[in-house]
């Protein structure tokens, strides 16, 4: 939950209606909170999954898969910075060659936890 300079983004529900998709891509990518109003006044408010789970732990069980899906969003934010950081270090890769070697990666590491 990175909050610190952010400011909530409110939205009017009948926007929030028709960009969706986008209300969900600040609130999943950024960290982002979206408040939806309906005739000026604040309704409903979207948060990530890690703020769900830090306001609401006594839910958190009732959530199927809400564990694996916040992990699973961790990695995803932490491998795009890093592939942030190494788009910016010099040397550029495709999309392709990236896919490769994460698949690879992964297949290793399936390789190893079944070893265990």
């Amino acid at each position: 939950m990175k909050h610190d300079n952010q400011s909530v983004h409110i939205v009017p529900a009948s926007q929030a209606k028709i960009n969706f998709g986008e209300l969900l891509k600040r609130v999943y990518e950024n960290d982002e909170p979206q408040i939806i109003e309906r005739a000026g006044m604040p309704v409903a408010a979207v948060i990530s999954i890690s703020d769900f789970q830090k306001f609401y732990p006594q839910l958190v069980q009732n959530v199927p898969n809400l564990e694996e899906a916040a992990r699973r969003l961790q990695a995803s934010k932490e491998i795009n910075i890093f592939l942030d950081k190494m788009q910016q270090g010099g040397e550029k890769f495709t999309e392709e060659e990236v896919y490769e070697d994460v698949l690879n990666e992964v297949m290793a590491m399936r390789r190893e936890r079944r070893m265990k």
